[in-house]
């Protein structure tokens, strides 16, 4: 009987896990991210000791993991009272106000870092990108750079970087920048097709086709190469080539609002005046736009059909930019053309009709004194 007693006894001396194994095991779930068993873990070791800094950073890390920034948060807290310096309740809530857009917050938490383990340039990257988001370029510039100083071939600074000086218009210092992190993948497509737009922005367009041919191997639909070496053909005024490689993209896309003008003004220069009509068409579907309108204008002068040419005429005037823009882009778009006389009896027949605008209209009288 007693021995059946004992047996059944629920105090076997059974011995309790120590709060150092349930650090341990709740980091190992941590690792594994079984987020809430961690919790759970960390939870049953902080009601045995509420000021264990292990127990702290372990729970905070796996609030933050999981989203619970004001668990986090909070968890930090308790422990930077406990141990002002804790490094990692400095990094731990730095990246939680991060991720709730307190980028200065995160800052000064990282700095704190720094003071204390100034070689992390994983921190060092964070406070980079942070910079960046506030707009304090120079700041941002000189983290990249000093982590650059540590370890040279740091893909995430030399990235980081890159994005800065082409944010900023740096193009051919990018452009540099963006070839060192091609040094770990050269078949890195968004890096080839960044390449070859900022070399068409710097005018070497050899260059530029070179990396929008080296994307395309990479995939051979891709929209932005397909885009990008269109516009070379385009420069090289082969129109027809230029149309053959734009038409690629839109088997896979609606295409955007610049590929359709792009297109229009394609056609009209080949003087496939319907299929220009179409493309500007397919662009205003986007939403106003000067380019295209200012080709349907030309378009409809070239057929002499003043109605519609006027009728374009004044959508133009109410795209969104001032009259002396507009008219200067229309001008330049007549002249490059070598519609010089078609603009001039455009012009005419717009004052002829005095509807509109009168100051557009003084402004065309004007323009019409200079040109004729």
């Amino acid at each position: 009987m007693n021995q059946t007693v004992i047996q059944n006894s629920p105090d076997n001396n059974q011995k309790q896990p120590s709060v150092i194994d349930i650090s341990k095991k709740g980091r190992q779930k941590l690792r594994s991210r079984h987020y809430v068993e961690a919790r759970e873990l960390f939870s049953l070791g902080l009601e045995r000791e509420p000021e264990n800094p292990y127990l702290l950073s372990g729970m905070g890390d796996a609030c933050r993991e999981s989203g619970d920034f004001s668990e986090a948060e909070r968890c930090y807290r308790l422990l930077l009272e406990v141990d002002k310096n804790n490094l990692f309740a400095l990094r731990g809530l730095g990246d939680v106000c991060k991720k709730l857009n307190r980028h200065q917050d995160a800052i000064q938490l990282w700095d704190r870092y720094l003071l204390l383990r100034p070689q992390d340039k994983f921190v060092m990257t964070r406070i980079a990108d942070s910079c960046k988001i506030l707009q304090l370029f120079e700041r941002a510039e000189l983290a990249y750079q000093q982590i650059l100083k540590i370890s040279p071939d740091d893909r995430f600074a030399l990235t980081g970087l890159a994005d800065l000086q082409h944010r900023l218009g740096q193009d051919e210092k990018a452009i540099e920048t963006y070839e060192r992190v091609l040094k770990f993948d050269e078949n890195e497509l968004h890096i080839l097709t960044i390449i070859g737009k900022l070399c068409w922005r710097i005018s070497d367009f050899e260059r530029a086709e070179s990396f929008f041919r080296r994307a395309l191997q990479v995939d051979p639909d891709n929209p932005y190469a397909l885009y990008g070496l269109g516009n070379c053909y385009r420069w090289y005024r082969q129109y027809d080539k230029a149309l053959e490689i734009w038409q690629k993209i839109l088997p896979h896309s609606e295409g955007t609002q610049a590929l359709h003008t792009r297109m229009g003004d394609a056609y009209f220069n080949l003087g496939q005046l319907t299929e220009a009509e179409t493309s500007y068409r397919k662009s205003l579907e986007f939403g106003e736009d000067l380019f295209s309108t200012a080709g349907l204008v030309c378009l409809c002068s070239e057929r002499k059909d003043w109605d519609e040419g006027a009728r374009f005429f004044w959508r133009l005037a109410g795209c969104g930019t001032d009259m002396s823009t507009s008219l200067e882009v229309l001008i330049k778009r007549f002249v490059r053309s070598g519609q010089r006389e078609s603009m001039l009896e455009l012009f005419r027949y717009l004052l002829s009709e005095g509807s509109g605008d009168p100051t557009v209209l003084a402004e065309i009288e004007s323009q019409l004194k200079r040109l004729a």
